[in-house]
């Protein structure tokens, strides 16, 4: 069956579906503080510089909210490390409490001798540093304002927002013409609506059609699909699941990685979605080496371990070149490449809910 998944909004989103409180992950050759670990697939771009990355892993260890979330991510980081173990790299580590002590543990991993920061995990922490930040860093969420001028500073953000464009891509590439936006009023379908308004125009449709279906009315439901050839369903697992039995067995549908849950029912069976390697390509051939957590972590939480995995790969990859717009790399949450801007792309694999992986 196809692997299950559910997608990675912020870190506290994704641990409210672990039935239980996560143990500390142990990674195969953990990352001491200050320490010397081993680097992963991009070493080769280290080395070509001359110049050893001293990585400062910047997370919020400490928080009573986001430490469980902040060790996944580096339980991740730390098997990315151990994977490889000819590359000479340097870690430090800062644990924070919460994003008012972003500064300090900049500072402090500063004063460790980091030439690289990666992190922090939280939508603000990672503005407050994009904003401050005079070395190269690489922070693990979305940047709703460009860094200051002259700046080094890129964002790896797991928002599903960003796969929208490649849903597009793939009822484009399917043929589909004249696909119905399904959505509600919560807050993650209104940022998918949003996305998906302005993917699809981008890509030269006309404007998307769209139906609330907070509260699904049969006679608007029926007139929207008189004249579409598919859906797309802007919605989380369990709301995608209740208003696909809704609709016609036969209609395509499609989603983002939302609906790949750990127990996807049968009546998803056939919606076509984007997902990262990790979980559809595990046999990736740059990743493939790279230890899986130990813990038995819902598929929504195992993302937080993929994206500790490509921060580890990708900021020693950006740490050891002189022309970062060139980096390609095959990484664990996607295929990734530098934008026009500081945002990673991260292109990703489609399949299709009860295929046979």
């Amino acid at each position: 069956m196809a692997a299950s998944v559910a997608t990675a909004q912020t870190p506290g989103y994704i641990l409210q579906q672990n039935q239980q409180q996560l143990q500390p992950l142990v990674s195969p050759k953990p990352a001491a503080m200050a320490g010397t670990a081993a680097a992963a697939a991009p070493q080769a771009a280290s080395k070509a510089s001359g110049r050893v990355p001293h990585l400062g892993l910047l997370l919020p260890l400490d928080s009573p909210q986001l430490k469980e979330a902040a060790q996944v991510v580096k339980a991740g980081f730390d098997a990315a490390a151990a994977a490889n173990t000819d590359s000479g790299v340097q870690i430090s580590v800062a644990s924070l409490t919460d994003d008012a002590q972003v500064q300090a543990g900049y500072q402090q991993l500063l004063a460790d001798g980091a030439n690289f920061i990666v992190g922090p995990l939280t939508r603000q922490g990672a503005a407050n540093l994009a904003a401050e930040s005079k070395l190269p860093t690489l922070v693990l969420n979305s940047l709703e304002k460009a860094p200051p001028a002259g700046s080094k500073v890129w964002s790896l953000s797991l928002a599903v927002e960003t796969e929208a464009p490649q849903v597009v891509r793939l009822l484009q590439d399917d043929g589909r013409q004249q696909p119905v936006l399904l959505y509600n009023s919560e807050a993650l379908s209104q940022r998918l609506r949003q996305a998906f308004a302005e993917a699809w125009p981008a890509r030269g449709g006309k404007a998307l059609r769209e139906l609330d279906v907070s509260n699904p009315d049969a006679g608007q439901l029926n007139a929207a699909l008189e004249s579409s050839d598919a859906v797309i369903l802007a919605l989380d697992s369990k709301e995608a699941a209740a208003t696909r039995a809704l609709l016609p067995a036969k209609l395509p549908a499609y989603a983002v990685s939302l609906v790949n849950t750990q127990q996807a029912p049968a009546i998803m069976q056939g919606v076509r979605f984007v997902d990262m390697p990790w979980f559809l390509m595990p046999d990736h051939p740059e990743t493939r080496g790279i230890a899986r957590p130990g813990n038995n972590l819902t598929r929504a939480t195992e993302r937080l371990y993929a994206l500790g995995v490509d921060a580890y790969r990708l900021a020693v990859a950006l740490a050891g070149s002189k022309n970062p717009q060139l980096i390609k790399l095959g990484g664990a949450t996607g295929d990734l490449h530098l934008g026009k801007g500081w945002q990673v792309q991260r292109d990703l694999p489609s399949s299709v809910l009860g295929a046979t992986q």
